[in-house]
């Protein structure tokens, strides 16, 4: 009888390797035993390719090491950057590079059970990432995908800007570094990521630095949040998100913020009647999209009252919020407003916040959606 077990169990997972389109340890990005959260484009049948931040892939496997297949496409002079996770252990950055495709994500593991998630961290304009598939080894007749562990009931969706992208947070200093670079952004620990690995929950951010409601941070109305907002891949003009294949339970909007801080780089004071128009706009958008969603309209923390140029900037910004919140029906349609205490040194890059900063900001929602019984029962 044990052997008659043994051979049924071997015969099955012979049957699982053939019906996951397996071939010696390779599994193409269509499997059904690997996990997508975040905006993927599967228009390519050889590859799936992501841009925007906090982009998730799913396996679980048996085998002593694993190699995940990528192909960079970062804009010049950038490169991507991912977390690899193994087992639920503390996460190990991969710097992905033009010239290498495959990327072994770990290897001399206990032959057993195993699970792998990757996560981009840079945002949509250091480029996008081709995910090809994995390899499972060192012995392919042995080693294989089983179907990965169930995703949270719980879905929460951020979208916003840099603030939310997780700008320069891996900086720290009272005299912030200017300008950018790809290695200090780090979404995992931006304050949207923490927030919903706090409660268990999916988590998709659709954020892309120095974008606003009606003009950006240089001024220009190019592909603001509203707009990008409707696409997989943000800076591909002729992209198309399908609404239906991410429905948040909770969607956190902290958006405006460059709205305003465009009166420093344009001189032109913030068209508040235009700004909650827009802003209205969008939040109606957002509940005919998601009828049943808990929206919260987060402000802060970049802003303050005494900042450059016009006066009251933080007030004003609020105030015309909390308009646009009223006019799509405020609380009663389950439209919520949040501020979190504007920032102090130390910053990151180009003042932005630190990951200090993100982990203060994620305790205070976390206690606002908790406080607010913004959780539906069950989830």
């Amino acid at each position: 009888m044990k052997t008659i077990k043994r051979i049924s169990f071997y015969a099955l997972l012979i049957m699982a390797a053939v019906f996951t389109g397996c071939n010696n340890g390779s599994y193409e990005p269509t499997s059904p035993y690997i996990n997508y959260v975040g905006r993927i484009d599967k228009s390519n049948p050889n590859y799936v390719s992501f841009a925007y931040p906090g982009v998730t892939i799913q396996a679980k496997f048996r085998g002593t090491s694993i190699t995940a297949r990528l192909n960079d496409q970062a804009m010049p002079g950038m490169h991507n950057t991912l977390y690899c996770i193994i087992d639920n252990g503390e996460p190990q950055k991969i710097v992905l590079s033009e010239s290498q495709y495959e990327y072994i994500l770990a290897s001399r593991l206990k032959d057993t059970l195993h699970t792998v998630e990757l996560i981009k961290l840079t945002e949509s304009f250091v480029g996008e990432v081709n995910f090809c598939g994995f390899f499972v080894g060192d012995k392919p007749s042995d080693a294989f995908l089983v179907y990965p562990d169930s995703l949270p009931s719980l879905k929460m969706e951020f979208v916003g800007n840099s603030l939310t992208c997780g700008y320069g947070n891996e900086l720290s200093s009272m005299i912030p570094k200017a300008g950018f670079s790809p290695l200090n952004e780090n979404n995992y620990y931006a304050y949207g990521a923490i927030t919903a690995r706090a409660l268990n929950a999916q988590y998709v951010c659709t954020a892309y630095s120095g974008k606003g409601v009606y003009r950006n941070y240089e001024g220009d109305s190019e592909n603001t949040i509203p707009h990008f907002y409707g696409k997989t891949i943000a800076t591909k003009a002729d992209s198309k998100w399908d609404i239906n294949e991410y429905i948040p339970d909770i969607l956190v909007l902290n958006i405006g913020t460059n709205d305003y801080q465009a009166e420093s780089t344009t001189k032109i004071r913030v068209d508040s009647i235009r700004f909650i128009a827009e802003y209205t706009a969008f939040l109606q958008r957002m509940k005919g999209y998601y009828p049943n969603a808990e929206i919260i309209c987060a402000v802060g923390p970049a802003l303050h009252d005494n900042m450059e140029f016009f006066p009251n900037q933080l007030t004003r910004y609020s105030q015309c919020v909390l308009t646009a919140i009223q006019n799509a029906g405020g609380e009663e349609n389950h439209i919520h407003y949040f501020e979190t205490k504007p920032q102090e040194g130390p910053f990151g890059e180009d003042y932005h916040p630190t990951i200090d900063t993100h982990k203060r900001m994620a305790n205070e929602l976390v206690s606002f959606i908790i406080e607010k019984k913004l959780i539906k029962t069950g989830k």
